[in-house]
């Protein structure tokens, strides 16, 4: 469990409303370069597996997936974790009543291990709140009454379990009395969280990928824009901690 120390928020930083200061929480220096390393870096990953291929492919009777898919997985597995670390880290971070996007806070004893199992609580958590609406989807495939109440439980709890679990760091935080007893200690503030993570998720998701603009700039507006959700989302914790009493 993160043990949570109270870092009052600088008082130029309240001169903005917080809807605003909330789409401003990654322009900074370590926000700014996540931003860049999470859209370059896929970029010139492929870049070195296309030029791979080419010089492997004289030497190979067979194909060089083989040599390269490996390399992929790998790859991928750790970006994808490290990028759900920083994440997490934002949450946290603003879990503390900063505003802006600070430099990742790095385990004492650098481990891969600690990005994997961060991505795997991430994960875990979206998974237990999205995956009923993802297997009915996939099984029916049909947008009737059970669709969007799947989808309404989901996008209703979403918030919560992953505040829950990024701050615990563990899966024993997804007790579902818990969840619904914190809901219920803040609910009208939550509502407002929902709305706001249903607001800027379903423009992530339906609207972003069918604007006319090049691939890498959706790419960077949607890494910034989760950004600004896991900062509203660690912020939500700071202005209610004593309502949730979560002890920590």
């Amino acid at each position: 469990m993160k043990i949570l120390e109270e870092e009052p928020p600088l008082a130029s930083e309240f001169k903005q409303p917080f809807i605003i200061n909330a789409f401003l929480y990654p322009i900074s220096a370590s926000g700014l370069i996540h931003v860049a390393i999470f859209i370059i870096l896929p970029l010139l990953f492929s870049l070195f597996i296309r030029l791979l291929e080419i010089f492997l492919v004289p030497f190979l009777d067979i194909g060089t997936a083989e040599i390269t898919e490996p390399l992929i997985i790998i790859f991928y597995v750790i970006f994808y974790s490290y990028m759900c670390y920083y994440i997490a880290d934002c949450v946290f971070n603003s879990s503390k009543g900063r505003q802006r996007a600070s430099s990742v806070s790095m385990p004492g004893q650098f481990s891969w291990i600690d990005f994997v199992s961060e991505a795997v609580v991430l994960v875990g958590c979206a998974a237990i709140c999205l995956s009923p609406i993802a297997l009915y989807s996939a099984f029916t495939k049909r947008a009737d009454l059970y669709f969007w109440l799947l989808l309404a439980y989901g996008v209703f709890f979403l918030p919560m379990a992953l505040l829950r679990g990024i701050l615990f760091e563990a899966f024993d935080a997804l007790n579902p009395i818990e969840i619904i007893r914190s809901i219920y200690r803040v609910f009208l503030p939550y509502c407002g969280l929902v709305l706001f993570f249903l607001i800027i998720g379903g423009f992530i998701v339906a609207v972003l990928p069918r604007l006319p603009i090049w691939g890498f700039i959706t790419q960077g507006v949607k890494i910034y824009l989760v950004f600004v959700l896991a900062h509203r989302l660690g912020w939500f914790y700071w202005w209610h901690k004593d309502k949730l009493g979560w002890g920590i």
